[in-house]
């Protein structure tokens, strides 16, 4: 991978590299690490062209006026319903924070580490949660079919266990749907 920082004055025309079309610097800091966006993401990429300057113009900026903030909410704003977009601005961050030395890739590689721990303990978190849901929804159900006598606690223990084979047993062919 090509590591040589990629600087072009803000001013000058931006022209994806061997294509002569009109792009972002992103694109072309993407060729130049040998990563040339797909098709979709190219499209995005040339069809918020004149946003992610902007973005990228307010984000190299030392300070805001009060109409660059406004500005630059508004951008936000549009990549909240726009994925593409929000892909983009987030491509601007990386070469902005990249532009401005703000985050060693130490720090970066220990911070995504940190966010998949956290996002996979929500997705675990999450998942219990509904397992007990639908756990207790079956006892309730065990229960009003009279099979299941037992707490209604959300635990799949040899109880509830018990009750579906029961459940079975006592409707092999039908179950009492109308107890649902």
């Amino acid at each position: 991978m090509n590591t040589e920082r990629v600087t072009a004055p803000l001013d000058a025309p931006l022209m994806v590299a061997g294509s002569g079309a009109p792009d972002s610097m992103l694109a072309d800091l993407l060729e130049a690490q040998g990563e040339i966006p797909l098709d979709g993401l190219g499209q995005a990429l040339r069809q918020h062209r004149s946003i992610l300057i902007d973005y990228c113009t307010l984000a190299l900026q030392p300070t805001l006026s009060a109409a660059d903030e406004t500005r630059l909410n508004d951008i936000l704003a549009q990549a909240v319903d726009n994925p593409l977009l929000s892909f983009w601005l987030d491509e601007a961050d990386g070469w902005v924070g990249e532009q401005l030395d703000l985050l060693p890739e130490e720090t970066l590689k220990q911070q995504q580490s940190k966010l998949r721990r956290i996002i996979g303990q929500t997705w675990v978190d999450t998942l219990w949660h509904d397992l007990q849901h639908r756990t207790k929804a079956l006892q309730a159900y065990l229960k009003r079919v009279g099979v299941y006598s037992g707490a209604i606690d959300g635990i799949m223990g040899p109880t509830t266990q018990h009750a579906i084979e029961s459940l079975k047993t006592a409707y092999p062919d039908d179950l009492p749907l109308g107890y649902l």
